[in-house]
């Protein structure tokens, strides 16, 4: 099982690598800068200070919750799994640390999923709700694209950070609601 998955990364990577461009290398690294750890926490440290000032408690709790257990799991996973990254000929920049799971996703999704369900919970006028679902997903899309594509993680990594980042939402937005409603 191992050995087919190792396979069909190495020939997702080999397949982007022949049709890489300078000019989609560039804007990709920017893209990740967008799942960057001291991006996303500082964002939600905004975002949390935002909403409790708007006494949104829960839903501060419940961001809380997402970005930070998926900090704590990216780290375990990593010390455990122990994964190396791709080859280095493969990375438009060199990465270090284990591989898996992609960080850079896993914190994306974490954030910005736990964003985007508070979009489609609490912005009432249907459009903008629309406009913040799909840049929140988007979003989450390109950042884990971009991982791949400059080859820094195996596709399998990318995955495994977006399972591990909508644990840690689905986490995240059940606490909000036991907050929210003062019971398990």
């Amino acid at each position: 099982m191992m050995a087919a998955l190792s396979a069909f990364d190495m020939r997702i990577l080999e397949a982007l690598f022949t049709v890489r461009d300078s000019n989609l290398i560039a804007m990709f690294i920017w893209i990740s800068m967008l799942g960057r750890a001291w991006l996303i926490y500082a964002v939600a440290v905004c975002v949390v200070l935002i909403l409790v000032s708007k006494r949104k408690y829960a839903y501060a709790f419940g961001l809380s919750i997402s970005v930070a257990s998926a900090g704590i799991l990216i780290l375990i996973l990593k010390g455990l799994v122990e994964r190396a990254r791709p080859p280095g000929e493969f990375q438009a920049y060199l990465e270090t640390w284990y591989s898996f799971p992609s960080a850079h996703a896993a914190l994306a999704v974490a954030l910005y999923g736990f964003l985007l369900l508070l979009a489609w919970r609490r912005i009432d006028r249907q459009i903008w709700r629309y406009v913040g679902i799909v840049g929140m997903a988007l979003t989450i899309i390109l950042v884990s694209l971009s991982r791949i594509y400059l080859g820094v993680h195996y596709p399998s990594d990318v995955l495994g950070g977006v399972l591990l980042g909508s644990f840690c939402v689905w986490l995240g937005w059940k606490y909000a609601k036991i907050v929210r409603n003062g019971h398990p």
